[in-house]
């Protein structure tokens, strides 16, 4: 299809992102806007070549018609052989320019505007180059001939300085980014590129520096010195980003990338690098008058404890000032620091995201390098140019240099003895204070919890920090973190200074705080109590982390930086005491429960004849491990990394169960006992199922336990000695019938048995085949939830898997309940159950390859709701809506921002070409001036009412409807996936509607619809882009809005369409037939089903660890992503017990009812297992009560336990039935369990009957017991 010439937008590119990862079919319809555009653009030349070549061919001399190659050339500046002059008289020349210069010395108000368009229109329309430049170069086949005639030249240069005068007067004041390119383009025609850049670069730098001391002047506030300075460019700098980021785009319409950077260097960033240096020496001068006058004061002496708020310096400036630095003055200096490293990221992000990319290829947008070998080129080149011509006719690669360190040089040795002297200070005192706590008769360590710093990983926040330090130890490591910024920023060879006294000092504090750390872990447990040791082992690991840190930011490639002694930080000595530390703790817990808690010689007394508590509850010394266990645990997760308390617990869990299964496997019970190893081996499971909670990361790692197929060791030991003690009980305890009934036959040798403990304990969830296969539906998110809940700290991969399980069942749950926490207000007001709807919207419409995830979540919550209308009606931003509805608006914004902000510049530029003077006042060129053009140019003025013609705004209206309909897919396709989905689903719950979606599909609707709002509310335009439109943009706007609606049918609710509204749809038909209609199924098309289908069929699918990690990051990488993660398991972890009674298929199921809440409050440091409460603990297996009447009723499913134990060996088989009270000497028996008994004798003791006991077996079975001891060791 041929598109028109008239129709230039079309190939215009908008900003239109595909976000996350985008879909196959979204990459296609990419690719192919961008071909079509492509072709577009080369037509689009093409056409204006064909058209240039038309007008200029009628003036043309030679034999034959221009070539477009020729064409091309009369705009080379250096091909003036091509040039053909036509002689002008030079006093009819002299005669215009004086009528010229006499208009604008008059008294009028803007009477230059008129002139320059009638400049511009000659020069346009006759061909006519005016010279721009004191030696000017023929440039236009119209060229006026001067002929060295100086009165001539006199009078063209004051009208140049006057036009020049008027439009710089107009860039000095705000101006929107439109405005100021034509500003610049009128400039370009007076005088030369480099000259006018040059000036406006003075413009703009008085404006950078009168924002600065604005912000100066306004952050005063009472602060003076180096606060004054922190404070005021923390307060500028978001307009100094904003200023840049309008100069970028003003510049990106008038000069090249290699000028526009040279141009953001010299007017911006080392206007800012200057002023800064202004301001430091002068605040380096007030310092030097107030440490003399301080000095003055204090003649007499002082003591070196007084004198640490002022350290004294012992080297000179340059200058001959010798001052001190305060620790206030310090960190407000590293204050500014920060803020300039923030205004730096910003530049460079500024800079690449606009993609100035040089001819190489390469992105010049480096903030780091200095322009040196531009500036050393400068004097090497021809000295009758001037520094700015020379400067921005430079051919060599610009990059931004953003120096403002230097401004920094002059304070280096105060700040490097500062650093030094504030942190031994701080080391001292904290180490200090602590000592005189110890000597005072404190045996715990004071706590302080651990800030939260920007450094962490945001795919595992909080998880690898303690929460909670000694407090010492924090105090010492927060000053270090506030110094890091300033040792960060002092990266050059001039300030290596700075970051050397940083490291030295963090090397002296951090060992002087290990041999502290070693002295009070040497205390436990002579002297302090266990959890000591707990803090100390957590401690330890928070200072290798944070030493690890500094390394890392301060580690850079180049020489200078190589020199900082970063092998002084004792990170390797850290390595060591943590291992030592973990070592110590845990052989002294099981050390604990192996010789104190598991001593108890009453519950042990297997022979007696009594029952133990009439056979209704366990031993004591179980119940106390458990209680151990659950307080290590407490003070782990309170104290200790999530991974490190992970691994100290499992450890100490695996080697106390040694000792529980040494001792079980050799108990002889009587009668009266065998009752309470059933008991105890029951509590020991459901202690250790319990436990196992807060140990493992994953469902996976409750039922692996091979270490070779990825299991952790620790883990595989516990599952290998619960087994065993699962077939202790069974064995020992299971009545003597079924025993005997079952083993009647030989055992089998060699395998182990098929049963899995969990399966015993709790059959529901661990079932035989989610052991052998794998955890699935509800078991799998009963597992997730009990995980996330007892994760010692926040696991978002965890957090992730669990809501994406089952079609994100757990969040489901959650929206349903919120509709009984729905304020009586309704909508009106903002509540918390807003908050997390809002959470989870902006976490599933990031899930490009789940989209259906965010409409199964959101289905049922809007049924219910009656939300699915508020989708239809999207554009209306009066009425009140739902917060979810205010989100998927700010979806949809997007895109229609991109394409009205295109739209709005097409407005304006057509305003700027058809009625020039449009903004200003409406003024006509004078006769007496028109009069004077000279003849041979054959110059015809325009009728002033042709400005303005139907036909001109019928062009307007029909270029804008094509570039809408031409980006319509590309706008489609930058929405989200999930958000579509969302559309496509709620287009059949409004079949009220389909009269009206017909033809468009509800997503299009909603956006064109959106479209159509903001471009009749002219607020909306003002507000986004910061201008102020007049009455004529605006009604050419909803001219605009009213020639969309009609396209698409929406105009119809209004009533009879205007003419104009009619040519424009007419004029687009003939045209391009068929062309809208085409425009509109491609993008209905990217809403169809088959494109939901290609990304994932039916439901979510499981998504693997690997893709939970790229989803994650995908997720993080949105603004606020991590933030609403962290709200969602917070909501998550606060509703448990309601969540447990909705989801669980087990017996844990909390008691009482359960309510939900979406308070968002801080809870305390820390999570809410390490708020340890003993009487709680001492009673409750997790959240149930610890029930030991109902312990003899689990596992007891004999039938199923039994035959799985056909497998075993018969070397441990005969151990445990020789431990069985039957089999002992002087049993009780009947007459039944007597011939039982003979049977089992006879069958595995080669025991013949009517004896007194089994042959060997006082001397055999020790034997095999002691075998199989060994083996279990």
């Amino acid at each position: 299809m041929e598109w028109p010439g008239d129709l230039s937008q079309d190939h215009s590119f908008v900003e239109l992102l595909v976000p996350g990862i985008p879909s196959e079919m979204d990459i296609q319809q990419l690719l192919r806007d961008t071909e079509d555009k492509l072709k577009l653009n080369a037509s689009s030349i093409e056409q204006s070549l064909k058209e240039l070549q038309g007008k200029m061919g009628e003036s043309w001399t030679g034999e034959r018609p221009p070539t477009p190659t020729e064409c091309l050339q009369w705009f080379s500046l250096p091909n003036p052989s091509t040039v053909r002059p036509v002689v002008t008289g030079y006093q009819e020349l002299l005669d215009f320019l004086k009528a010229v210069l006499q208009y604008l010395k008059t008294e009028q108000e803007e009477q230059e505007e008129p002139i320059l368009q009638l400049l511009l229109n000659i020069s346009s329309q006759c061909g006519v180059s005016f010279p721009n430049s004191a030696a000017p170069a023929p440039t236009s086949v119209h060229t006026v001939r001067e002929d060295g005639t100086l009165e001539s030249q006199k009078v063209w240069g004051e009208v140049r300085v006057l036009l020049r005068r008027h439009l710089l007067d107009r860039l000095a004041r705000p101006l929107s980014v439109p405005q100021r390119i034509h500003c610049l383009q009128k400039l370009f025609f007076l005088s030369p590129e480099w000259e006018v850049l040059s000036v406006y670069q003075g413009v703009r730098s008085q404006a950078v520096l009168a924002l600065l001391r604005s912000a100066l002047a306004s952050a005063s506030g009472g602060e003076t010195g180096f606060d004054r300075l922190a404070l005021g460019l923390r307060a500028a700098t978001p307009a100094l980003c904003s200023a840049l980021r309008e100069e970028l785009c003003v510049l990106n319409g008038v000069a090249d990338p290699h000028t526009t950077l040279g141009f953001l260097n010299a007017a911006y960033l080392n206007t800012v690098s200057q002023e800064l240096g202004v301001l430091m020496a002068r605040e380096c001068e007030n310092a030097l008058k107030d440490n003399t006058m301080l000095s003055s004061i204090k003649g007499r002496k002082v003591s070196a404890r007084a004198k640490a708020a002022v350290a004294p310096l012992e080297p000179t400036l340059k200058t001959g000032m010798q001052f001190s630095l305060t620790a206030h003055q310090l960190r407000a200096l590293t204050q500014l620091a920060c803020t300039l490293l923030g205004l730096e990221h910003q530049v460079e992000d500024l800079a690449t995201q606009l993609a100035f990319i040089n001819c190489t290829g390469e992105i010049p947008c480096s903030v780091r390098g200095i322009l040196k070998k531009t500036k050393d080129n400068l004097d090497m080149m021809d000295g009758s140019k001037t520094t700015e011509e020379m400067l921005f006719r430079s051919p060599e690669m610009v990059a931004l240099a953003f120096d403002w360190r230097a401004a920094f040089t002059d304070v280096v040795p105060q700040m490097s003895h500062c650093v030094r002297v504030v942190l031994d200070d701080v080391c001292a005192r904290s180490l200090r204070q602590e000592e005189l706590s110890h000597t005072s008769g404190s045996a715990h360590i004071t706590l302080t919890a651990t800030p939260l710093t920007d450094d962490s990983s945001l795919t595992r926040p909080g998880r690898d920090v303690p929460k909670m330090v000694a407090k010492f130890c924090g105090d010492i490591i927060k000053e270090c973190d506030t110094f890091l910024p300033l040792a960060e920023a002092c990266g050059g060879s001039a300030l290596l200074e700075v970051r050397c006294s940083f490291v030295e000092a963090c090397a002296r504090a951090a060992s002087a705080l290990l041999g502290r750390v070693e002295d009070r872990a040497a205390e436990v447990p002579s002297a302090a109590p266990l959890k000591n040791l707990v803090t100390i082992l957590g401690t330890s690991v928070y200072v290798h982390q944070r030493l690890s840190h500094y390394s890392t930011q301060l580690r850079e490639s180049n020489d200078a930086t190589a020199r900082v002694p970063l092998t002084l930080l004792p990170i390797q000595r850290y390595e060591g005491l943590v291992e030592r530390l973990r070592e110590q703790l845990t052989s002294y817990c099981v050390q604990v429960c192996s010789c104190s808690i598991l001593l108890d010689a009453e519950s042990h007394h297997w022979a007696d004849t009594k029952p133990f508590y009439e056979g209704e509850r366990c031993s004591f010394s179980v119940q106390m491990w458990h209680y151990f266990l659950s307080g290590l645990r407490a003070d782990l997760w309170l104290a200790v990394p999530g991974f490190e308390g992970r691994a100290v617990l499992a450890q100490v869990l695996s080697e106390s169960l040694q000792v529980l299964v040494q001792r079980y496997f050799r108990a002889k019970p009587s009668y009266r006992r065998h009752l309470q190893i059933r008991y105890d081996i029951t509590a020991v499971l459901l202690c250790v199922e319990q436990l196992l909670w807060s140990v493992c990361e994953w469902p996976e790692s409750l039922v692996r336990s091979d270490v070779s197929a990825g299991g952790n060791s620790w883990l595989a030991s516990i599952h290998s000695l619960c087994d065993q003690l699962l077939a202790t009980l069974v064995i020992v305890t299971s009545p003597l019938p079924l025993l005997c009934r079952t083993f009647q036959g030989s055992l089998g040798e060699g395998h182990a048995s098929d049963i899995h403990w969990l399966s015993a304990i709790h059959p529901a969830l661990f079932s035989k085949q989610a052991m052998s296969e794998g955890l699935a539906d509800v078991g799998l998110s009963e597992c997730q939830l009990r995980l996330l809940t007892s994760d010692p700290g926040y696991s978002p991969r965890l957090l992730l898997a669990s809501i994406l399980h089952r079609d994100c069942h757990l969040l489901r749950v959650l929206l349903e309940a919120s509709h009984f926490c729905v304020e009586a207000d309704g909508v009106a007001v903002r509540s918390p159950t807003d908050v997390f709807v809002e959470a989870v919207f902006n976490v599933l419409s990031s899930l490009n390859n789940m989209p259906k995830a965010l409409t199964l979540t959101l289905e049922e919550y809007f049924h219910k709701g009656h939300v699915w209308n508020h989708l239809y009606n999207l554009a209306d931003s009066a009425r009140p809506v739902p917060a979810v509805v205010n989100c998927i608006r700010s979806v949809i914004s997007q895109p229609v921002h991109s394409l009205l902000g295109h739209l709005v510049t097409m407005v304006l530029a057509w305003q700027q070409s058809e009625e020039p003077s449009s903004p200003l006042l409406r003024r006509d060129v004078p006769d007496s001036i028109l009069s004077k053009v000279p003849k041979e140019w054959r110059y015809t003025p325009q009728p002033p009412g042709c400005r303005e013609s139907a036909k001109s705004m019928v062009n307007l209206a029909l270029q804008a409807l094509s570039f809408i309909y031409t980006n319509l897919p590309s706008a489609l396709a930058s929405i989200p996936l999930p958000v579509r989905f969302l559309f496509h689903t709620a287009e059949k719950h409004l079949s009220q509607h389909a009269r009206q979606l017909r033809s468009t599909g509800l997503l299009v609707w909603v956006l064109l619809s959106c479209l159509c709002q903001c471009l009749e509310d002219p607020d909306c335009v003002e507000l986004l882009w910061n201008i102020s439109l007049d009455q004529g943009v605006k009604e050419r706007l909803a001219l605009l809005s009213e020639c969309l609606q009609g396209a698409v049918g929406q105009g119809q609710q209004r009533g009879v369409p205007k003419p104009t509204v009619h040519q424009v749809l007419q004029a687009l038909e003939e045209n391009r037939p068929k062309w809208s209609s085409m425009q509109l199924q491609k993008a209905r098309k990217l809403c169809s089903e088959s494109v939901f289908e290609q990304e994932g069929s039916g439901a979510v699918a499981e998504a693997t660890e690997q893709k939970i990690a790229l989803i994650l990051l995908e997720i993080c990488h949105k603004p606020g992503g991590a933030e609403y993660l962290r709200q969602i398991y917070h909501i998550i972890q606060v509703n448990e017990p309601f969540l447990s009674s909705k989801l669980y298929i087990s017996n844990d199921i909390p008691d009482g009812p359960q309510t939900v809440t979406f308070d968002l409050e801080p809870a305390t440091p820390g999570h809410p297992s390490a708020q340890f409460n003993p009487l709680h603990q001492f009673q409750h297996i997790g959240s149930n009560m610890f029930d030991q009447s109902a312990l003899g009723v689990v596992a007891s499913d004999w039938t199923a336990l039994l035959p799985a134990y056909r497998q075993m060996s018969q070397l441990t088989f005969r151990t445990l039935l020789a431990n069985r009270w039957e089999m002992q000497d002087g049993a009780a028996l009947e007459d039944e369990e007597k011939t039982l008994v003979e049977e089992l004798q006879k069958a595995y003791f080669n025991q013949s009957p009517g004896t007194k006991g089994p042959p060997g077996v006082s001397q055999a079975v020790p034997e095999e017991q002691n075998a199989a001891a060994n083996i279990i060791n």
